[in-house]
């Protein structure tokens, strides 16, 4: 169900009376309160939930966007039990793979992904 008024990154759980903890919205639109229970509410409101999105990431783009991540170690996915040093690279590669070969085939050593956070 979608409801007007609901702001981005929100999602309606339900519409009634708020319970101790809840995200509702109330007042002017998109307007979020979190209920408390010092407070006795008697009219239902929609009740809300922050939509929690996983990090995205790209491949890099260049050698000069890898360059704060040249000193990192690195792994392959499918076998993550040998951690490499860092390694040689140019504006077109990293070890002899594309940018995007080595975002589809590496993490570095703390398990994050080969790339860039893409911010929104």
């Amino acid at each position: 169900m979608k409801i007007e008024g609901v702001p981005k990154g929100y999602e309606l759980v339900r519409i009634g009376i708020p319970k101790d903890g809840d995200l509702f919205m109330h007042g002017r639109v998109g307007h979020i309160d979190k209920y408390d229970e010092s407070v006795f509410y008697n009219t239902v409101y929609p009740i809300l939930r922050k939509v929690e999105r996983p990090k995205q990431y790209r491949p890099f783009a260049s050698a000069e966007e890898f360059k704060p991540h040249r000193d990192r170690w690195w792994k392959w996915k499918e076998d993550t039990s040998d951690v490499f040093p860092p390694a040689s690279y140019n504006e077109f590669s990293h070890e002899a793979e594309t940018w995007i070969e080595s975002f589809n085939f590496k993490i570095f050593e703390d398990g994050s992904p080969f790339g860039v956070e893409v911010s929104e």
